[in-house]
């Protein structure tokens, strides 16, 4: 069965990226084929208006060619239109009669040998330009020719936006298509083969008490009907037979009548792929969502408007944040199922009303409503993926949930960028809500509506809390480590990046792009990083290493303020969070033991990314302030100074730590 399932992996993934290829190039092709036509008509319109004016001038008896400030005019119709560089009127016999910017080019265009036709206008491509030619026709008389130019180079630049748009939906594409084959394949040929295998290990035991579950995606599944049928005769023929032939059959396993016991089984990717697209809903609105914060920004509020563009993100962290325990405890108290349509319907309202805010004040409700039920699906999904793991693939497990979680914030931010440029902010986050919809019927659907799980989790108490907190080892591990991962990742990635490349002048297409650098590494590094500190050991020089790298991710912008420099910074954070995130949670399991093992390792780990959270809430505002009083070098300077600082504390106190067991152990509690 494993290797049917890899032949049918290798087999859809090489149709898979071939078609894409393909299809990838088809759109580049037309692209480079029909934008100098679509420049022509940008330019076309600018010059009938030019012919408008100077028609009327020779239809009140000014000659064509002794008209007054045409020059004056021309110039200023370039300054309305920027990619126009050169303006020129001929004459009948290509003589120029007025000219714009044509005298100040470097490499002045032979217009006279451009070609022309009596009643369409004609581009081509003369040196460095792209020369657009129109005939100015008055009275039916054709009078002379209109000359525009525009630089071959912006042309260049438009066709590589555009490769670069295709090579990242090429790469979003693959993403998407992967996860959702690994949930097509599994729905509908690895999980009816373990229910049909366990079936079939009942029967052969006499047990025939248990149905399959019906088929809701074809595959392996469509047999479970004739299995059903032949074990409902079983039972039917048994419960006729008389009370003597009954008892002879007593190894026998029936069901009462009426009765029916559906067996059903779990797999990670029943939940994967829902979560995978919520998430990758939620993150179109990424790359530009404190530009869209902006717009909402007034003088009078009091308070500056870098502070402002990052609350709405600080509220949505810090509703997060508690909603989290509540969350697990419902989920746990109805099921994954009811717990993941609820949360994604709580975040598909959210994101509607989001997009229709009228003032700040909306914006900050409809976050908070938003992060609601992004906090509920989160926790349900985690939770689902605990239950369906066995113990010691735990770490495995919960590799999957992030490796989905950061497929699909790479994806949506990538593709958010691409979106906005060409729809604009508010139709990208109505989409996100769609796609957000569309996450909770696949769980309606697919997902079984289990028995609320097993044991109910215990309410978080404030003396856990205080408990964990006072233990130096917890405190150091969240304090000095994690919570400057989380203040690194929501105040420069989230909220200072897309703000600085909008102020160096990209698009949001680019914003979107730069920022997908930081998920790219996660995705191929952490599994990496992890193997390796398993193999290892000595996690603390894990974290250490992810600290001091997180912290050079933030001097690398500062010495380098450009693209290329955020660029280089987001990847080298995205190693750096790869390296030094995921061994945070194992090295409080194995430094903090005592402590733990008092307040259960459930409790220990909600208070750890409760706490962690905190750095989620801090980053916008830390930034904000920073950029306010010192700009966005400053703001570099002093989260890498946090990062080293914290870091350095930590490397220094578990190194004492080590140096000191008899003492540290005295302050453990």
């Amino acid at each position: 069965m494993k290797q049917l399932q890899l032949r049918l992996v290798i087999l859809s993934a090489t149709l898979l990226v071939l078609s894409a290829l393909l299809l990838s190039w088809f759109a580049w092709r037309d692209f480079s084929q029909g934008l100098p036509p679509e420049m022509a008509r940008t330019v076309t319109t600018v010059s009938h208006s030019v012919a408008h004016v100077m028609q009327k001038a020779h239809a009140n008896g000014v000659p064509f060619h002794a008209m007054t400030g045409v020059e004056e005019y021309l110039g200023q119709v370039r300054e309305n239109n920027p990619s126009i560089v050169y303006m020129q009127v001929s004459g009948q016999a290509g003589q120029p009669l007025y000219r714009s910017g044509f005298d100040a080019l470097a490499e002045q265009p032979a217009l006279h040998a451009a070609g022309a036709s009596p009643t369409d206008a004609v581009t081509e491509r003369l040196g460095p330009y792209f020369n657009t030619a129109v005939p100015l026709v008055f009275g039916q008389v054709r009078v002379g020719t209109l000359h525009l130019g525009q630089r071959a180079s912006f042309v260049e630049q438009q066709m590589r936006e555009v490769s670069y748009d295709v090579l990242t939906t090429l790469v979003v594409a693959g993403l998407i298509a992967l996860e959702l084959m690994r949930f097509v394949l599994t729905f509908a040929i690895a999980t009816p083969a373990d229910v049909i295998r366990v079936f079939v290990a009942r029967v052969r035991e006499g047990d025939y008490s248990h149905y399959l579950p019906p088929d809701r995606l074809g595959g392996i599944g469509q047999l479970n009907a004739h299995f059903n049928r032949i074990v409902a005769e079983i039972n039917v023929r048994c419960q006729r037979l008389p009370a003597a032939a009954r008892a002879s059959l007593a190894k026998l396993t029936l069901h009462e009548p009426g009765a029916r016991q559906t067996l059903h089984a779990s797999a990670l990717a029943h939940i994967r792929w829902p979560f995978f697209l919520l998430i990758f809903a939620d993150s179109l609105s990424l790359s530009f969502f404190p530009v869209y914060v902006g717009q909402f920004y007034a003088p009078d509020m009091g308070l500056s408007k870098s502070v402002v563009v990052g609350l709405p993100i600080s509220i949505f962290m810090f509703t997060w944040a508690l909603s989290m325990p509540w969350a697990g405890m419902w989920s746990d108290r109805v099921g994954h199922r009811k717990a993941f349509v609820v949360g994604a319907a709580i975040t598909t309202a959210g994101l509607v009303l989001t997009a229709f805010a009228q003032s700040l004040y909306d914006l900050l409700l409809w976050r908070c409503l938003t992060a609601l039920g992004y906090g509920l699906v989160f926790i349900t999904a985690q939770g689902y993926v605990a239950n369906n793991t066995p113990p010691a693939q735990r770490t495995r497990g919960m590799a999957v949930f992030l490796s989905s979680f950061f497929a699909g914030s790479l994806s949506g931010s990538a593709i958010g960028g691409i979106l906005s440029d060409r729809l604009g902010h508010g139709p990208t986050i109505l989409l996100s809500a769609l796609l957000s919809a569309a996450a909770a019927l696949f769980v309606l659907r697919f997902l079984s509506p289990a028995k609320p799980g097993g044991a109910a989790r215990r309410s978080l108490a404030l003396a856990d809390v205080q408990r964990l907190l006072r233990n130096k080892k917890f405190a150091a591990i969240t304090f000095l480590a994690a919570v400057p991962a989380k203040i690194a990742l929501t105040g420069f990635l989230y909220y200072t990046v897309p703000l600085y490349l909008s102020l160096l002048g990209n698009s949001q297409s680019t914003t979107g792009r730069v920022m997908m650098a930081y998920g790219l590494a996660i995705i191929v590094l952490s599994p990496l990083a992890a193997k390796l500190a398993d193999r290892i050991g000595h996690l603390r020089w894990f974290v250490t290493v992810g600290g001091y790298a997180a912290a050079l991710a933030m001097l690398v912008i500062y010495v380098n303020d450009s693209t290329l420099g955020l660029l280089i910074s987001i990847t080298l954070l995205g190693i750096a969070h790869a390296i030094g995130v995921s061994p945070q949670l194992a090295l409080i399991n194995d430094f903090c033991k005592e402590v733990v093992a008092e307040v259960g390792a459930g409790t220990a780990t909600g208070i750890f990314r409760l706490v962690e959270r905190l750095g989620n809430v801090l980053g916008p505002v830390i930034a904000a302030l920073l950029i306010s009083h010192y700009g966005y070098r400053g703001a570099f300077l002093g989260i890498g100074l946090l990062c080293f600082v914290c870091i350095t504390s930590f490397t220094a106190m578990f190194f004492w730590f080590e140096r000191n067991p008899s003492r540290a152990a005295s302050v453990a509690g």
